[in-house]
């Protein structure tokens, strides 16, 4: 059952960060009281939303904001991605598992749904038996860092909810593309998802893209409004049947897709993609989303229009 946001406090952790940013947006659109925490504050902040600058390993610092505003949800999105992971493990474990760490203590003291996005890195390399992809309940075996701390912070959560009663959800996002002004900030330890996201952003500011591998990789790239729309729902969503969610478009595209897609849009476009797979991601799907479909009213929105927006966005910000 799908219930109404309006006069729900809700804390993101990392929600200044590229998923962050549209998640604080979509739960403040549909009525929520949103807490915005994380390392560093915004340039612009919207007048709607609270902005708290903190550390989410600190689990003394949550509680406190927690009580003061009265949070009854944590979505929590806070950590480093799997390239800044496997360059810097022992950062990653104790900021990416001892943050999760914090978050279930708090909500295990003050009663609180946690919503958790995990990754399709805790499927490692497996491969889909059916055409429909990897299911939520199927094997699991990550071969990076990042994807081994995100299983274990899954796990993590299970434990607290069997043993506390913390409502607990994990989201497995997939690649996770849309605008993150990537022209002007640059990104310094770019992930795969990245690199679609290079190839849209960058020929719009009029920048060449090179790809040197993975062009012909397929992938389960979702675009973040989807993501933005599946962590609204869960938030929103009274009890369910299951505890692990898999959030992806439900198709496989490739980084050459990309390539050729934002032709439509820039024909002068310097974009270059080599077919070499890349071998750091090992698993890139398909997943099936059907769970999410059916308990989350999840709803992916098709490529085209994905893209389509993700440019009029890019447009809408000046960057081109």
């Amino acid at each position: 059952m799908i219930l109404p946001l309006k006069d729900r406090k809700i804390l993101v952790t990392g929600g200044t960060g590229f998923i962050g940013g549209f998640a604080t947006e979509a739960l403040t659109n549909r009525g929520a009281e949103v807490v915005c925490f994380d390392l560093r504050l915004p340039e612009i902040k919207r007048d709607d939303i609270t902005f708290v600058e903190g550390d989410v390993t600190s689990s003394k610092v949550l509680t406190t904001i927690i009580q003061d505003k009265r949070i009854d949800t944590i979505v929590h999105l806070a950590g480093f991605g799997t390239t800044m992971v496997q360059s810097n493990p022992e950062l990653g474990v104790r900021v990416n598992i001892m943050g999760m760490s914090s978050i279930l203590e708090v909500a295990r003291m003050t009663k609180l749904k946690v919503v958790f996005t995990s990754s399709i890195g805790v499927y490692g390399r497996i491969m889909a038996k059916e055409a429909r992809g990897a299911g939520e309940d199927g094997e699991v075996n990550p071969v990076t860092v990042y994807g081994a701390g995100k299983l274990l912070c899954e796990k993590m959560g299970q434990a607290y909810a069997q043993n506390y009663g913390v409502k607990f959800v994990a989201l497995r996002l997939m690649a996770v593309y849309g605008f993150t002004d990537l022209a002007r900030r640059g990104v310094e330890h770019p992930t795969f998802s990245d690199h679609a996201r290079r190839l849209i952003e960058l020929p719009l500011a009029g920048q060449s893209v090179v790809v040197e591998k993975g062009g012909r990789q397929p992938c389960d790239f979702v675009y973040v409004k989807d993501v933005a729309q599946a962590i609204t729902e869960t938030c929103a969503a009274g009890d369910l049947k299951h505890g692990v969610f898999n959030i992806g478009s439900g198709e496989l595209r490739t980084l050459t897709e990309f390539a050729d897609i934002i032709k439509h849009y820039k024909p002068d476009a310097d974009v270059r993609v080599g077919e070499e797979p890349d071998s750091a991601y090992p698993f890139m799907g398909p997943v099936d989303i059907s769970r999410a479909i059916e308990e989350l009213n999840y709803k992916p929105t098709p490529f085209s229009e994905c893209i389509h927006d993700y440019v009029e966005l890019i447009r809408a910000r000046g960057v081109c």
